[in-house]
């Protein structure tokens, strides 16, 4: 059979195609070839997973307006709740649910301006009706509460200016009203109806909602005390949705039993570890510390009614002669600072350059003898004529406070001091402070945010107010008084420093140390950052919204 010869202009015709389509592909491989030679895998947190912690209770409520500064009801209120104004790491006011703030010139009226599309966790729009609802209960006497507050809460009037602008008008000027903006903002549309009186039985202590980033999914309750707390992300959180979809808090007596739980897989992290219980967790190396100072102080409070405390000079010979170090390594595990100002370490307002102070039993020794106090001859305690320096030391009667104490009158004896320890078992404000029956008293304050000194150092306070000790000092309280008027954050600073050099030099109390506050969680949780200072313990979980336990890997191209 005959065949018909092959065209060659039809051959190079499919050839000239095949060419090219030969060529593009090579060009592609080469160029992927050279993307993947070029790009990386990182590894980014996902979304997903949950948390669950140990939290030594009780937890008796979730209502912000009825917890304390240190309570563990009030790092869970965090989750749930925002305030106005919240505090950044050095005890700033910054904007929360307000987005700003403006000052009149007169100091008298502060005008918040609220974030516009921010929603409750049932869907209903956050506005000023919310803020002129929480601060009314605020200035309610039914609401229970220390009355100070309510008595603050009824000088100031709150004015609403649109849906979303609020005005506040004070009687005098405030420079720190922004910090007492931070508690959180409650619901109208859910609470306006409920007496102020019966909010702490009314059934949203226990199933609030709020603004967080967290909303609240179950609460256990058993034999009438909260056992478990769960939250669930809201992914309606007006700063973006948290990476963990779940939390949940699990109520133990103590932390031993805290620790047995996460022993047996139980718990993932355990909230404030004290120091009487680090071994136990450093024995376990799965677990990760945070620690970070608490915006606080432990100090001894001397009553001024008392001639033996009357000289400056008496009383700095009783903070040089304590190691306070020993203390912090004794009985703290050295979870502790040495302070030197009424300002912890951190805090925008705290002295850049303010000396320590040392321990020195012998410079206090000499004080002493220099201003008559002078031990007779065959005697173990000084005397100035027909006095004695012997007093009683107030401390609370939880075990710790009291072998804290009885250390303290032990180094004083050295320099011929005798101490008695006074154990008050119960409420030591309500029993010994307030009525001003005491000599001396070992006392924590904390001191959140602005670090004003008006309440306990100002002399209008000595009768009824905080300063307990009854201290009188012109030239503090004139330092206190312009620092509350003043608008100038740097004029503001160097008040506050100079009232910390003043309360060296003129030691109306004598201070401890700084609070160390320590928590622990397991390795496998990440993105958990904790600045140095925490304005009160909840400060520790700002960051939660970025805690992962998920990952994911996506491609980078260098």
């Amino acid at each position: 059979m005959a065949t018909r010869p092959r065209d060659p202009t039809l051959a190079r015709g499919l050839y000239f195609p095949l060419i090219l389509l030969t060529l593009t592909a090579l060009g592609l491989g080469t160029m992927m070839l050279s993307l993947i030679l070029r790009a990386g895998v990182e590894t980014v947190p996902a979304r997903g997973g949950h948390y669950t912690e140990a939290i030594v209770g009780p937890i008796t409520t979730l209502n912000p307006l009825q917890v304390q500064p240190g309570d563990p009801e009030g790092e869970l209120a965090r989750l749930i709740f925002n305030g106005l104004v919240r505090l950044d790491e050095r005890g700033l006011p910054v904007g929360d649910l307000a987005q700003r703030w403006e000052v009149s010139e007169d100091g008298l009226r502060y005008t918040f301006y609220l974030r516009p599309n921010v929603r409750w966790h049932d869907g209903a729009p956050f506005t000023v009706e919310d803020v002129l609802f929480t601060v009314r209960l605020l200035q309610s006497e039914e609401l229970p509460g220390p009355p100070e507050r309510a008595r603050l809460w009824r000088s100031i009037e709150v004015i609403p200016v649109n849906s979303l602008t609020v005005q506040f008008r004070l009687p005098e000027p405030l420079a720190l009203f922004p910090d007492l903006l931070t508690f959180g903002i409650l619901p109208a549309h859910r609470l306006r109806d409920v007496p102020p009186a019966q909010l702490n039985t009314h059934p949203f202590h226990l199933n609030p909602i709020g603004t967080g980033p967290y909303r609240v999914e179950a609460v256990r309750v058993e034999e009438g005390r909260i056992q478990q707390i769960v939250l669930s992300a809201n992914p309606q959180y007006f700063r973006g949705p948290p990476l963990l979809d779940r939390l949940e808090f699990r109520i133990f007596p103590d932390t031993r039993t805290a620790l047995q739980a996460y022993r047996a897989g139980e718990v993932q992290g355990i909230a404030r570890i004290f120091p009487t219980d680090l071994d136990q967790v450093r024995a376990l190396p799965s677990l990760n510390l945070f620690s970070a100072v608490l915006s606080g102080y432990e100090a001894i409070l001397l009553n001024h009614a008392s001639p033996l405390f009357r000289e400056a000079e008496v009383r700095q010979a009783l903070w040089l002669a304590l190691d306070r170090q020993r203390l912090i390594d004794r009985f703290l595990a050295g979870q502790g600072v040495v302070a030197d100002s009424p300002i912890p370490p951190g805090n925008w307002a705290r002295h850049p350059q303010l000396s320590p102070v040392p321990y020195d039993p012998a410079k206090a020794r000499a004080l002493l003898e220099a201003r008559g106090w002078v031990i007779p001859e065959g005697g173990t305690i000084r005397q100035k004529g027909d006095q004695v320096l012997r007093f009683r030391l107030a401390a609370s009667a939880d075990g710790f406070h009291e072998v804290l104490a009885q250390e303290i009158a032990r180094q004083w004896e050295e320099i011929g001091v005798k101490v008695d320890v006074d154990p008050i078992p119960g409420d030591l404000v309500g029993q010994v402070l307030a009525p001003r029956q005491f000599d001396a008293a070992l006392v924590e304050i904390m001191v959140p945010g602005d670090p004003d000194p008006y309440p306990l150092w100002h002399e209008t306070q000595v009768e009824t107010g905080q300063n307990y000790g009854g201290f009188r000092d012109r030239d503090i309280s004139e330092v206190i008084e312009e620092a509350r008027r003043v608008f100038d954050i740097a004029r503001r600073q160097e008040l506050y420093w100079r009232f910390q050099e003043l309360f060296q030099k003129k030691a109306p109390a004598i201070l401890l140390y700084y609070p160390v506050y320590t928590f622990a969680v397991d390795e496998r949780i990440s993105g958990i950052q904790v600045g140095a200072l925490l304005n009160t313990p909840a400060d520790r979980l700002d960051g939660i919204t970025g805690w992962y336990t998920l990952v994911r890997r996506r491609i980078i191209v260098r």
